[in-house]
């Protein structure tokens, strides 16, 4: 398979891109929902296993279930862990894919699940980078 290359002259993009994504694994662990939404486009769909949601708000309103179910949240002694970013910016859009582990904060820590997100983003017009879209696989 061959990748989409990352021009140098947009690595200061590429770094954007995965401070919005771990900054949006860090609010789903220790912010708040409307935190999230800072982060998210109007137009966001959200997608995994057996959910699809579109727009901010019903977004927003399924992040919330997933807290009041324990999944995450500042009391759910969870935290979210994104790893190998790989970023393709292509002008006012760009892809992302990363790893993630669910790690429990009790001791020892344990993973409790493993799995990917394929993300895209989108450049605003104050040009902030904001998640558009995210395919979550477990």
């Amino acid at each position: 398979m061959q990748l989409p290359q990352t021009e140098p002259k947009d690595t200061p993009d590429a770094f954007r891109i995965v401070n919005v994504l771990n900054a949006f694994a860090r609010m789903a662990d220790e912010g708040t929902v409307a935190q999230m939404g800072e982060l998210l486009a109007d137009d966001v769909e959200w997608h995994m296993t057996g959910v699809a949601w579109r727009g901010r708000t019903e977004v927003l309103e399924g992040l919330g279930e997933m807290r009041a179910l324990g999944h995450a949240g500042p009391d759910s002694g969870k935290r979210h862990v994104v790893t190998n970013h790989e970023v393709y910016v292509e002008a006012e859009r760009a892809r992302a894919f990363s790893y993630f582990l669910l790690v429990s904060r009790t001791a020892p820590p344990w993973i409790l699940i493993t799995g990917s997100y394929r993300d895209e983003l989108r450049r605003c017009d104050n040009g902030r980078w904001l998640l558009a879209r995210r395919d979550v696989s477990v």
